[in-house]
């Protein structure tokens, strides 16, 4: 196993990821595996300082979600009822119900702690 070090700058956090790739299908208990993990861990710790992701807006997560399932938002009409909803949710204007919120978890598998967040827009400012 290569020797791992600390990644300190984008340089390392470009070879670390390059690396990954071929450790992917290291089968479980190997040298390569366990490499794998580190590196990982590594990755994960550097990004989350230097490229902080935040938390996903529901209308965000659901959008990831339907494009991932090759769906569309039409699939979302019979959650909200209507197509007006779906472009209010969609654009932040309108919060999800915890009834639309569980429909969706069902069909997009999102948690629903994410869709149930405020939209920005409808959040007072201060």
């Amino acid at each position: 196993m290569p020797q791992i070090t600390a990644i300190n700058n984008d340089d390392d956090l470009d070879a670390a990821l390059a690396r990954v790739g071929p450790l992917l299908r290291a089968a479980e208990g190997t040298p390569e595996s366990a490499e794998l993990d580190a590196l990982s861990k590594l990755i994960q710790e550097y990004e989350a300082i230097h490229y902080p992701m935040g938390e996903p807006t529901p209308a965000g997560a659901i959008q990831a979600r339907l494009e991932d399932l090759d769906l569309s938002e039409d699939d979302l009409i019979p959650i909200f009822g209507s197509r007006e909803r779906v472009d209010a949710v969609m654009a932040g204007r309108c919060a999800i119900t915890p009834e639309a919120a569980d429909a969706l978890h069902q069909l997009l598998r999102i948690d629903q702690e994410v869709l149930l967040q405020q939209p920005a827009a409808l959040i007072p400012s201060s």
